[in-house]
């Protein structure tokens, strides 16, 4: 079949593959990344390392199995390599030294799981983030006798009942000896540093009183380790992303901000230097108006990736941002304050790690013109930015699709970025069918990205759009704020702008348009539904309908009140207007409501009670549900369960 005739099917995704994490080495000639696969026959993910000659280019891998290879570290003298690896019955630190033989294990764990690593800047030392079981592996397996609930968050989207320890920090050598505790802490430790002389090590936990209450207040914390001593770092309330010290030893950086209580993602994340001496504490990229935190959405490409800056040179630092759909790459210069882009094209840098020298850096990138790739920036005389990996391209020449075209549609007060992808074979004297995707979130961005989903409706005769509304990150706090305390608006009118623009260009079929979104998505789907009838079908997914019972039947659906800045107790016309259910009387758009049994996110009891108010009036409705999925099905979830979901949704929206 001609690359002409191919077009993009839900089973593509058993083609294409998923790299990840590239680790340059510090003299800068080999990148090891991580390719995560899907095995068919089992209907598992799997993960493996490669290596990547900087030079020759040549891919070699670097570990075999069915199992998880995640997280690989380079010591700083790059003579050994760690990782992490994760099967059924454990999980391990393995090391390579010197490039050869079999890894050898540091440290070998029945009973947790190792979720991070980093080295001292000695080398002789390696910290570790566990997080170990309550029970042991055969009785996580079977069904408790009783459930005894003391806490807010008891439950955890993917996890389940927690049945885990909080997450501890613990140090090992570099070759191998006794686990060391350095944390015994309630709640977990999230990130950590060493220092800049590997005296001591920086952490991240939740210390306030009622922390479920207060998740986004989170404290710093050193621990030396010549005196044993914890020490609390003295700063505003709120949450932090990361952590990290400069190589003098003079400040610590973390991500975050000082304004607590306020909806999750509409304040944005800044990265803040602390002067040691003082406690002195300012904002580096407050100028910008833009979070540090990986906000990008995408089925290929991770999204929410914690990405550290890193030091170039005692003064000068790179990191990454979320803006207007990209993730650029961007230098700080601290006695100058001044911001230079490094990468800022339409393109999204996912992570990225440097040598030594820092003239070479591996980059994680996502583009709208293929699935992410490995790349690798060169600051010699000359900036050179070059491809090393190909991983894609044999599936890519295979088949063929547009790259989505971007738009900036006027709406209230705002400019709306928007994406149109256009079938193969397009032509402006036709009329398509056109469906409406609308991402989560709602503090995210949809960008520039490789979006299998979106192909496949494209490759199905779709003109498929996606914008980012008010509500977004990637267009400063006032523009993420916007939809504090209003969830629907304005985005809804962002929405319609947006369609009326694009039915204004021709070749859209006005008749024939439809609608779906996922998570705060699936909640505007249920509310475009029911507020106007210009679609002749729906799909909304892992989807909420009643704010007022999500409230107490989400993982963290406690949160609404900074949203909303009251409780549905309290507040109950607040919470049942800005609820879709309250208007389902007026739903006569055919609606397919699909969900996954095991989300806590967004529970299952949103669509089931959807479902039975609209199929009890009599109106057309499906509902499509998914075992022992999570909230994360479109991205993560079971290969097949992926597939099906695609399907189905065709199905809905045949024309």
């Amino acid at each position: 079949m001609s690359k002409q005739e191919k077009h993009v099917i839900p089973e593509d995704i058993y083609d294409l593959q998923f790299p990840s994490d590239p680790q340059i080495s510090p003299d800068g000639k080999k990148v090891i990344f991580v390719k995560k696969w899907i095995h068919k026959k089992e209907q598992k993910y799997y993960s493996n390392l490669y290596s990547v000659d900087t030079s020759r280019g040549t891919v070699v891998q670097f570990t075999r199995g069915d199992q998880k290879d995640i997280k690989p570290r380079w010591s700083r003298n790059g003579k050994q390599l760690l990782f992490i690896r994760s099967t059924k019955d454990k999980s391990e630190l393995l090391s390579f030294y010197g490039g050869l033989g079999e890894p050898m294990p540091l440290i070998s764990l029945e009973d947790g799981d190792i979720q991070d690593l980093a080295f001292s800047p000695d080398d002789k030392w390696v910290a570790v983030l566990i997080q170990k079981y309550d029970v042991s592996g055969e009785e996580r397996k079977k069904e408790p006798l009783k459930r005894d609930i003391d806490r807010l968050f008891y439950r955890l989207d993917g996890e389940g009942y927690r049945q885990k320890r909080a997450v501890q920090l613990f140090i090992v050598k570099s070759r191998g000896g006794r686990l060391i505790p350095i944390t015994d802490v309630p709640r977990d430790v999230t990130d950590f540093a060493w220092n800049h002389d590997g005296t001591g090590i920086y952490y991240v936990t939740n210390d306030h009183e009622d922390p479920d209450r207060h998740m986004d207040e989170e404290s710093i914390f050193f621990y030396s380790l010549k005196e044993k001593r914890h020490v609390r770092i003295e700063k505003p309330a709120g949450p932090i992303g990361w952590v990290q010290t400069d190589p003098e030893g003079k400040y610590l950086y973390f991500a975050g901000h000082f304004k607590p209580g306020h909806s999750w993602g509409a304040v944005n994340s800044e990265i803040q230097q602390l002067l040691l001496e003082t406690g002195e504490i300012h904002s580096l990229t407050a100028s910008l108006d833009r979070t540090t935190d990986m906000v990008t959405l995408g089925d290929i490409t991770p999204s929410f990736v914690k990405q550290k800056a890193l030091f170039q040179t005692p003064e000068d630092f790179l990191f990454t941002i979320s803006s207007e759909g990209a993730n650029p790459l961007l230098k700080y210069n601290i006695p100058s304050g001044e911001i230079t882009p490094l990468l800022d094209g339409p393109e999204c840098v996912v992570s990225f790690s440097m040598s030594r020298d820092g003239k070479n850096i591996a980059v994680h990138l996502a583009q709208m013109e293929r699935p992410d790739e490995i790349w690798l920036l060169e600051l010699n005389s000359e900036k050179h930015f070059r491809r090393i990996t190909f991983l894609n391209d044999e599936y890519m020449n295979s088949i063929s699709c547009n790259v989505p075209e971007e738009y900036h549609i006027p709406s209230d007060n705002a400019v709306i970025q928007s994406w149109l992808l256009k079938p193969p074979g397009f032509s402006s004297n036709k009329k398509y069918p056109l469906l409406l995707q609308i991402h989560g979130g709602p503090r995210a961005q949809y960008g520039y990205t490789w979006f299998h989903e979106m192909h496949v409706f494209a490759a199905a005769g779709f003109v498929v759009l996606y914008t980012n509304p008010q509500g977004s990150q990637g267009y400063g706090h006032t523009f993420a704020d916007a939809i504090t305390g209003k969830w629907a608006e304005p985005a809804m009118n962002d929405l319609m702008a947006a369609m009326d623009y694009i039915l204004e260009l021709g070749f859209v079929d006005p008749e024939q348009c439809f609608v779906t979104g996922g998570s705060y998505g699936g909640y505007m789907t249920n509310w475009v539904v029911s507020h106007t009838n210009r679609f002749k079908g729906a799909v909304t997914q892992r989807s909420i309908c009643d704010l007022s019972s999500f409230f107490g039947t989400s993982d963290t659906g406690w949160d609404l009140e900074a949203d909303f800045h009251d409780v549905p107790w309290k507040n109950t016309e607040l919470y049942k207007k800005w609820s879709p259910i309250t208007y389902a009387d007026k739903i006569e758009t055919p609606l397919c409501i699909i969900h996954s049994e095991k989300d806590l996110r967004c529970p299952v009891e949103q669509a089931e009670q959807l479902f039975v108010r609209l199929k009890y009036d009599k109106k057309p409705v499906r509902l499509v549900l998914f075992p022992e999925e999570s909230h994360g099905l479109s991205r993560g979830g079971r290969p097949d369960r992926r597939v099906e979901r695609l399907k189905i949704m065709l199905e809905e929206f045949r024309v």
